[in-house]
């Protein structure tokens, strides 16, 4: 048979019980002040361990009310019987958990709450009379007395509901088992009987349905899958780039002091965020205005012919677009840890850093020059890359200097291409 094993709380609560036997059991006869204060302290320990941790609040008070009790008494017997009375409200609560589990905490929980409020109530007229005597007086008072019973009563009270109304559902439950039981045996026999007779038809039934939901699993796996596809290209401008929405474009400061004209078209360059991108981009902005729309919209998509063709790490390389009347821009991304003006960066440069910056700046262009060549036909590099005055990237801890994509197409076009 399966041992159950008990809760680790009513393990650790036992071990307590076992180290004052004489105080923790139901049956102990609490032969003075002494005692009850042992079990009170014991008990409001027990409630960090045990599920009914509103018992330490009480607890702790009803030890504080039997320290000032203690040391108000005359002798052990003096005020024995308000200490008993006192304590036994937490006995019973502490007896009625470990008997029956954490079930039956709860019925005791408004009682303990109400009880501690009272007993520092107690307290403080306790403190307020101060000496011996006067606490004495006091304790020996009838209402006090009738008070502390009426919360034993109220305890006990709650105790025996729960008794009533354990003892009641189990019952409840006995003879609805019994009833399902007796219910289920008369019924075996003929189940028993149709099954026999049934038994090969509902196979055949349950393979063919288990076919049937086999091929729309895997018709609405398939579903599911296009759908996906589906979406993730809705998120997609022509399968490349991001398509964005104006919401989730973060304008944060212009690259540049004024805008740039591309033939009828203004755009200007802005730094930003996008929503779910931790890193900053360049956003190109075209600035439309009365019947500049329809321009702007042909300039944006001429820019993206281009840019969406061209895969080159020292030409700029598109993060997303945003293709809304409203703002028509295309978003970049943005390489390098240090942005600094093009022209502030060539002031500050030394006579060999300077020919090193252009002969790195050749290289650069170089690089790129087949490509351009190849296309400076069909486009306008100017239009394309004419950000004047832009910030470059430089990381000052390589030797290797990446100046900003725009600078640089600008740079070459001027002396190798007709500028429009």
């Amino acid at each position: 048979m399966r041992r159950v094993l008990a809760p680790r709380w009513y393990i650790k609560l036992c071990v307590c019980g076992a180290a004052l036997v004489c105080v923790f059991s139901r049956s102990t006869t609490m032969s003075s002040i002494d005692s009850c204060l042992k079990i009170a302290k014991l008990t409001a320990a027990a409630g960090g361990m045990a599920p009914f941790p509103f018992i330490t609040g009480a607890a702790q008070c009803v030890v504080v009310v039997l320290e000032t009790i203690e040391s108000a008494a005359k002798n052990g017997k003096d005020l024995q019987e308000s200490a008993e009375s006192t304590v036994a409200t937490l006995v019973v609560v502490r007896d009625t958990v470990i008997a029956h589990g954490p079930t039956s905490a709860s019925c005791f929980k408004d009682i303990c709450l109400d009880f501690q409020t009272y007993l520092n109530d107690l307290l403080s007229k306790l403190n307020k009379e101060g000496k011996p005597s006067g606490i004495r007086r006091l304790l020996k008072a009838k209402k006090i007395s009738e008070d502390i019973g009426a919360y034993r009563q109220r305890v006990q009270m709650a105790k025996d509901n729960f008794l009533i109304r354990t003892t009641t559902m189990t019952r409840l439950v006995l003879s609805d088992v019994h009833d399902e039981v007796t219910t289920g045996f008369s019924n075996l026999t003929g189940s028993v009987v149709a099954s026999e007779r049934n038994i090969t038809s509902t196979i055949k039934d349950n393979i063919q349905e288990i076919r049937t939901w086999g091929a729309r699993q895997s018709e609405d796996m398939q579903n599911l899958s296009t759908r996906l596809q589906d979406s993730l290209r809705r998120g997609l401008y022509k399968g490349s780039v991001w398509d964005i929405i104006p919401g989730d474009i973060h304008i944060i400061a212009p690259v540049t002091r004024s805008s740039t004209k591309c033939r009828v078209v203004r755009y200007q360059d802005s730094y930003c965020t996008i929503e779910n991108s931790d890193t900053r981009k360049v956003i190109r902005k075209y600035q439309t205005s009365g019947d500049n729309r329809e321009n702007a919209m042909k300039q944006l998509d001429h820019d993206l012919d281009f840019f969406m063709k061209q895969r080159h790490p020292n030409l700029p390389q598109i993060f997303g677009v945003c293709r809304s009347p409203d703002l028509p821009a295309i978003i970049f991304l943005l390489h390098g840890t240090t942005q600094v003006p093009y022209k502030h960066h060539l002031v500050g440069l030394s006579a060999t850093r300077f020919i090193q910056f252009f002969y790195e700046l050749y290289q650069d262009l170089q690089s790129v020059l087949e490509i351009l060549r190849m296309e400076s036909h069909r486009y306008s590099l100017y239009h394309v890359f004419g950000l004047k005055d832009n910030p470059m990237s430089t990381n000052m801890g390589n030797s290797c200097l990446e100046t900003h994509y725009a600078m640089l197409i600008t740079s070459w076009a001027r002396s190798n291409c007709s500028i429009h």
